[in-house]
């Protein structure tokens, strides 16, 4: 049996060993990730706490460039998937195509934006000082922007199709490419935070010939030939019926990101951002389990959604919930327990040792929050399985205006970065309750609409 025909067998089959199969190697791919990134912010930290902190004021700006690949990797994961569920192979191959050729005009438009919007972004943040940092770090990205989206949307269809090794391979192929490039680029060629940016694209591009490599040879059930990548007006449609409302579900969340860092300036000054975004660094680490069950869930959901196996769909949603639920109270747990040496991994160099005892509380009180960020990711991911994105969307723009109203009274009315940190808490117990509320909401739903039309 072929390794791509097992792994869709294996997609449409028993749904919790469905899970267990991509979620490994998702985990395994995603932990390289996370390393990468804290490698990148080990050599970043060693040119000093500007360059750290135009990183971390403009990470935010870095993710809303790439939120529409993010919206159309999870459009095509769930399209194909759900196709395939249903046996339509020509129209799960006609779904990637379009959604690489969308994904490349759609980085070009991003690419074009953020150079006009960045620098006058970074001045209204606050941030003047680390202006020119900043924007060196975001430059490599502005230009090399294709390679990014598309990298993203080549993993997320191999995904679709149950090719998790494959995806897998994608990105730590691009991961380990990063760090290898990272003190090249930061140091011996003097790039300074430059090099950083430009590291993180180059690796990015080397990742997208294996995977071209892949469909150019056959070794997948998706075919990517000219006549799937021919843009089809139907096809988009039904990739951005789930896409976009990802998109701008990503974005929405990003631009709170954005914004919450004039809070965090007003409230703690430049390093207050630097405190919040080391602690994510942590926080995103022990979220790697469940990111990797919701990245499992949604093709295996999708495509039970396409052969309307509720049952199967729902197994699979409420084995992901529990996974994620009790990993996350013990990663919590740990953190709290040993904020301490995990801090001082970042805060080698004498400026940062010196904030090490602001970096260890704020690790300590965003803890508490983790079992519900976890909640948030699962329920979101259901509702793109049903095919009804609009509802996180709509749900994160609330979340989003919510979020940023309890900043701005920590900020402005209490100046204290300690109640920005208790309010972030608050508001993901809030946002993992009504998320996973809403998911069983419309799963309900569906299920009522497969039994009256059967009857």
């Amino acid at each position: 049996m072929a390794a791509n025909t097992k792994d869709l067998e294996i997609l449409l089959g028993e749904p919790r060993r469905a899970i267990r199969s991509m979620a490994i190697a998702f985990i395994f791919a995603m932990a390289v990730v996370e390393i990468n990134q804290f490698v990148d912010t080990f050599w970043v930290s060693g040119l000093g706490t500007n360059a750290s902190s135009a990183v971390a004021t403009v990470t935010p700006i870095y993710a809303l460039m790439v939120a529409a690949g993010i919206g159309v990797g999870v459009g095509s994961t769930t399209t194909i998937a759900f196709r395939l569920g249903r046996s339509e192979n020509e129209v799960a191959n006609r779904l990637a195509g379009n959604s690489i050729t969308l994904g490349i005009i759609l980085s070009v438009a991003a690419s074009a934006i953020v150079f006009l919007l960045a620098g006058p972004t970074i001045d209204l943040m606050g941030a003047g000082d680390i202006h020119d940092e900043s924007m060196a770090y975001l430059m490599p990205y502005i230009l090399m922007s294709p390679a990014l989206l598309v990298s993203a949307i080549l993993s997320s269809i191999l995904r679709a199709e149950g090719a998790a090794k494959k995806s897998t391979v994608l990105q730590i192929a691009a991961a380990v490419f990063n760090m290898a490039l990272d003190p090249l680029f930061i140091y011996i060629m003097g790039l300074g935070v430059f090099g950083a940016g430009l590291a993180t694209s180059v690796s990015a591009l080397l990742s997208i010939f294996i995977g071209f490599y892949w469909y150019a040879t056959n070794k997948t059930i998706i075919k990517l030939d000219r006549a799937a990548m021919k843009f089809d007006k139907e096809t988009v449609k039904e990739v951005l019926d789930v896409g976009a409302p990802k998109t701008i579900q990503t974005m929405i969340s990003n631009m709170t990101d954005l914004i919450q860092r004039v809070f965090l300036i007003v409230a703690g000054g430049v390093n207050a951002v630097m405190f919040y975004n080391f602690t994510w660094r942590y926080i995103g680490l022990v979220n790697l389990p469940g990111r990797a069950l919701d990245s499992a869930m949604v093709p295996v959901c999708s495509a039970a959604y396409g052969q309307s196996d509720l049952d199967k769909m729902n197994t699979a949603y409420k084995y992901t919930m529990k996974i994620v639920v009790g990993f996350g109270i013990l990663a919590a747990a740990i953190l709290f327990i040993l904020a301490e040496p995990f801090i001082w991994v970042l805060t080698v160099e004498d400026s940062m040792a010196a904030l090490r005892p602001e970096f260890i509380w704020t690790l300590r009180v965003s803890v508490f929050l983790i079992p519900f960020s976890a909640l948030m990711g699962v329920g979101s991911s259901m509702l793109q399985a049903l095919k009804k994105a609009k509802i996180p969307m709509n749900f994160y723009f609330i979340w989003g205006f919510v979020k940023l109203g309890m900043y701005a009274v920590a900020a402005y009315g209490f100046g204290s970065f300690e109640w920005i940190i208790y309010s972030m808490v608050l508001v993901h117990v809030f946002g993992g309750v009504m998320l996973i509320w809403l998911a069983n909401r419309e799963f309900r739903k569906a299920k009522q609409n497969i039994v009256s039309n059967i009857q």
